[in-house]
């Protein structure tokens, strides 16, 4: 537990070699090696092994450290995500990034903080629709004390529902029921670093039981909360 990390737009997670099964998650990732290699599979089956990989919000993948790794998790609509895209320009769900990060920048990756040398050029395009984005910040100040519906997250946006259904998933990418999920999740895991036990944290995060919280954190990581939650 101590090796986590929770800030406002990204998390990072220090982790001896690790398997996971399939998953996906609503974080931009990017996973550096600090001792072994970074084996990778995606979704359709593509392999790669890597110092360091970048994957895709939303996007289906399996992984495998041969030693200690630093996964770093970023929101999607986050200005830091805007500038990890900007600098490495993904083509693929699953990217390797190793030669286009400085053996410095890996070395502040794997002390758990961000290179702030990556923070320097901000893309000037909003990629989230001002509607969404009030939704968004809605949802993220409300998540612990609200039931959200879509009647009333359309009105926040000013549109019919499913027009704002629609433009959610065009503009976050994916529907909004898995958005509040990935919120409830941020929510979990926070309230186990303050000292919850899993049922306390599945309470506060509006998670219907701890089993519910167990499985939606083994489809976003592909491990059990146990064995990295402790």
């Amino acid at each position: 537990m101590k090796h986590i990390q929770i800030f406002e737009d990204h998390a990072t997670f220090i982790s001896p070699a690790i398997h996971t099964d399939q998953h996906r998650h609503h974080a931009l990732e990017i996973i550096v090696s600090i001792d072994g290699v970074i084996q990778i599979e995606d979704g359709f089956g593509n392999a790669l092994a890597s110092q360091v990989v970048l994957v895709l919000p939303d996007q289906l993948h399996q992984t495998t450290t041969t030693g200690e790794a630093a996964f770093i998790f970023i929101e999607p609509e986050s200005e830091l995500a805007k500038t990890m895209l900007t600098t490495f320009k993904p083509a693929q769900s699953v990217q390797s990034i190793e030669g286009r990060m400085s053996e410095a920048d890996r070395k502040v990756f794997t002390s758990g903080s961000i290179p702030k040398a990556l923070s320097k050029v901000i893309n000037s395009v909003n990629l989230i629709d001002d509607r969404i984005q009030r939704v968004t910040d809605f949802i993220r100040s409300h998540i612990t004390t609200h039931e959200f519906n879509l009647e009333m997250l359309a009105g926040i946006a000013c549109l019919s529902t499913s027009r704002f259904t629609h433009l959610f998933k065009d503009r976050v990418g994916i529907p909004i029921r898995p958005f509040i999920l990935w919120c409830r999740m941020r929510v979990a895991i926070t309230s186990v670093l303050a000292g919850m036990t899993l049922t306390q944290a599945a309470h506060e995060a509006g998670f219907s039981d701890t089993a519910h919280l167990s499985r939606t954190f083994m489809d976003m990581f592909g491990v059990n909360p146990s064995a990295v939650l402790k």
